[in-house]
């Protein structure tokens, strides 16, 4: 690490890019207004506007993990948000559905970018209980700019249909401080953080990591539940528009805040029952929502899916970075990313299928129901996997 750079700094331009994450969703909140405009066009299709970018980001994530291993992060980092910048905003003044998902695409890539980054960032600079405290606070500032972006890309779209793309707009700020806060420096390949002796440019994945790909796949396509159907529940119930979903899942990203800066000292208390406890707490936000008849039950499930949210998501990557040595830990932690941003986009396509074969009459409320069984389903392996775990370490401590 270079000597001008104080860990405070570089872990303000990481929150910086951070921010910026989670943009993928920040016009979810205004999908049924955007879906009024064009009223040819599919649920699914509408839909896309959300899962296209997820599919852009699998193969940028790759790619990022590469040449994070030439290239400075930070100027990596700087070309990913302005790609965030152009791909999100230029929409505001298209009025071609197939154009806009062009850009959408391209926004995509950018947010693959800036999360293989920034999530690397971490693993490079700080190892430990210290990492875990920077991811979690990490998972905060993604709470943070996702709750800004879809609280008030609802409240514009309520306005203006296409007027909620400019909340990519914030990205303008993010570089500024990315700029300024972040070093033009790359991880040693002759030693890793915690001093082991590895392979000279060369990549180690293991067992662990591809694990951690397949669970991450998995976690993200119940996670990605919430953000593509809330709208539509509350439609279905008949109980909010486009500003209450946007303030819903904004009221997620607060519960998600409050519980990113406190990750640290859950996972310090409950090591690798961790990641157990945010699957089984996700699965009660769902039980909720899709239980709920009023927008103060709906707030309280969001709430609490926030809350797991940001247990399950830096347990995911923590894990993932942890799985190997240092210099691996960017392409690790690139691929566990491709594999969430899949998850994210297969899950309408799946949960569409299957409600679809039910013939329900409230099929998104069905999707929450079945996102809470998959999830329920994951913790108890997880339970066994963690207690296993923990007891291995204390016995060598």
């Amino acid at each position: 690490m270079s000597a001008n750079y104080s860990k405070t700094r570089i872990k303000i331009g990481i929150y910086a890019m951070a921010v910026l994450m989670m943009g993928i969703v920040g016009v979810s909140g205004s999908l049924t207004v955007i879906g009024a405009q064009f009223p040819s066009a599919s649920q699914s299709l509408i839909q896309s506007i959300i899962s296209i970018p997820c599919l852009a980001v699998l193969p940028t994530t790759l790619l990022s993990g590469k040449l994070m291993g030439s290239m400075p992060k930070k100027t990596l980092g700087m070309i990913g948000m302005l790609i965030f910048l152009i791909g999100g905003v230029v929409p505001f003044v298209l009025t071609s559905l197939p154009v806009i998902l062009v850009f959408r695409a391209l926004f995509g890539i950018g947010v693959g970018i800036v999360q293989a980054v920034a999530s690397a960032l971490v693993a490079e600079n700080f190892v430990g209980s210290e990492r875990e405290a920077v991811q979690g606070t990490m998972t905060s500032a993604q709470m943070l700019g996702c709750a800004v972006m879809v609280f008030a890309g609802g409240w514009l779209g309520d306005i203006v249909w296409n007027a909620s793309f400019l909340v990519h707009g914030i990205a303008i700020a993010s570089l500024i401080i990315a700029f300024i806060c972040l070093p033009l420096v790359r991880i040693s390949k002759e030693d890793d953080d915690a001093g082991r002796i590895v392979a000279q440019g060369k990549t180690r994945l293991n067992k662990g990591s591809w694990s951690w790909a397949g669970i991450t796949f998995l976690l993200f396509i119940g996670v990605q539940v919430y953000t593509v159907y809330i709208s539509y529940v509350l439609s279905e119930k008949s109980i909010g528009g486009a500003a209450e979903s946007g303030a819903t899942v904004a009221v997620a990203c607060i519960g998600g805040f409050i519980m990113g800066i406190l990750y640290g000292k859950l996972a310090g208390r409950a090591g690798n029952l961790t990641f157990a406890i945010g699957l089984f707490v996700m699965a009660l936000s769902y039980l909720i929502l899709a239980l709920a008849g009023s927008m103060t039950a709906i707030y309280t499930g969001g709430f609490v899916y926030g809350i797991a949210m940001a247990i399950c998501m830096p347990a995911a990557f923590v894990n993932t970075a942890n799985s190997v040595d240092a210099f691996s830990s960017a392409m690790a932690l690139s691929i566990t990313m491709c594999a969430q941003n899949l998850g994210q986009f297969v899950c309408p396509y799946i949960m569409n299928f299957i409600t679809g074969i039910t013939g329900s009459a409230q099929p998104s409320t069905l999707t929450y129901l079945l996102a809470a069984i998959l999830l329920a389903g994951m913790g108890v392996p997880a339970v066994f996997w963690g207690i296993r775990k923990n007891t291995r370490k204390g016995e060598t401590a």
